[in-house]
């Protein structure tokens, strides 16, 4: 979904989101819009935003998550296999049993780039690909794992409770990167 303001939501199933991003890309440029649903969660969850960029589908290899449309709509999922000299592409969702209907190279649009998380108070980009990516998201998720913890925690027992929890939960952290 695209947010286009406190009042216009753009479904990514829809027309008008066809008739926006596909030109934007066609011209070389970057997209981002908010993924919805949970077929690519962990690696994406619903309502995260996504950045999408404009992809040359000979260069694309398994692994890969692509912005793709078919008779069933728009859909932001994994390469499973590729095959660009015979113009075959399948893909399936992280969460997802069976594979995607195949893919012809003029059915994808664009190529998953970053998504934007939240590392304390700031929202950066971690990239799909690369360690430095990898390790910003699972930062994200730590953070985001603590922190409902804690509540948890300071919920049942009290603070000096939720407190004690928090150093354990360090502790671990810093031997899980060590």
């Amino acid at each position: 979904m695209i947010d286009g303001g406190a009042d216009s939501k753009v479904c990514a199933d829809s027309k008008l989101f066809e008739e926006v991003v596909r030109p934007l890309l066609e011209r070389g440029l970057n997209v981002r819009f908010q993924a919805r649903g949970a077929s690519m969660s962990p690696a994406i969850r619903d309502g995260e935003v996504v950045e999408v960029t404009p992809v040359m589908v000979t260069k694309l290899r398994k692994d890969d998550i692509v912005l793709a449309k078919s008779h069933a709509g728009f859909r932001l999922h994994r390469i499973v296999a590729a095959d660009p000299s015979k113009d075959v592409f399948i893909t399936r969702g992280d969460r997802g049993q069976q594979n995607d209907p195949a893919l012809k190279a003029e059915q994808i649009l664009g190529l998953a780039r970053a998504k934007e998380v939240r590392v304390g108070r700031n929202i950066v980009q971690a990239r799909f690909r690369g360690v430095g990516g990898w390790m910003l998201r699972s930062a994200a998720r730590m953070q985001y794992v603590s922190r409902k913890v804690l509540a948890r925690a300071a919920a049942i027992s009290g603070s000096s409770f939720a407190i004690a929890n928090f150093c354990l939960l360090l502790l671990f952290a810093a031997s899980m990167s060590a």
